[in-house]
């Protein structure tokens, strides 16, 4: 087997979330962060022939990176990587299920959708960057019944910085916080669903992968439920 360039990728930001990956039988691959407050699944181009775990996730990339077209053999116990002459070899043992943070079998769903809005790449990337400068630990989604704001800001301290982007409309008022630490998303645009039972799913425009994020239910905001 040879991994595209876009599943590489996608192992990245795996790695970035959880260290370790157990790989399923099959093209879909899942991760959760260690506190489970980040819940990743994509469908990628390649399909495994077996399940297996590694525990060091971003070791077996840089292994894969030494090889220009590197192929994959995956014994019982093993992962081999190594030239279609097969000159040069590596392999990385397989580690115990038991070992790593995995997530559950049984697939997330957000059910009871409070608000929904779209995140453009330009403007997610320009407020991470601004976050980043600030130190901001918080992101915000607010809505005044007209305009969607993104908003980058620590929700416990008055006197902090703050930045803000207009996203979109809405005709409904809404506060979701969010902490700058969860995103960990690939870079593009994504469709946005929040319930405030507190999960916020963030779909990729381009991507078939998608992320569940923990939101901070303490400090949103949302209009009455109706009875």
């Amino acid at each position: 087997m040879k991994l595209s360039d876009e599943t590489i990728n996608i192992l990245k930001n795996f790695s970035s979330i959880n260290q370790s990956l157990l790989f399923k039988q099959g093209n879909v691959l899942k991760t959760i962060s260690g506190l489970k407050t980040i819940f990743a699944e994509v469908t990628i181009q390649e399909n495994f022939p077996k399940e297996f775990a590694i525990y060091d996730l971003n070791k077996f990339l840089a292994k894969v990176s030494l090889y220009k077209g590197p192929v994959l053999d995956f014994t019982e116990d093993r992962v081999v990587i190594a030239t279609e002459n097969l000159k040069r070899s590596d392999y990385i043992k397989y580690c115990s299920p038991k070992l790593i943070t995995v997530p559950p079998e049984k697939n997330l769903s957000l059910t009871n959708i409070d608000c929904s809005f779209t995140v453009s790449q330009e403007d997610l990337e320009w407020m991470r960057k601004s976050a980043g400068i600030s130190g901001s630990p918080n992101f915000i989604f607010q809505s005044d019944a007209t305009s969607i704001n993104f908003i980058a800001t620590d929700v416990k301290d008055d006197a902090s910085d703050q930045s803000k982007i207009e996203i979109g409309t809405s005709d409904a008022t809404f506060k979701v916080v969010m902490k700058v630490d969860n995103f960990k998303m690939i870079d593009g645009s994504y469709d946005v669903s929040v319930s405030r039972r507190g999960m916020a799913m963030f779909k990729h425009k381009n991507i078939p992968i998608t992320y569940y994020i923990a939101i901070e239910s303490a400090s949103s905001e949302f209009e009455p439920e109706e009875a």
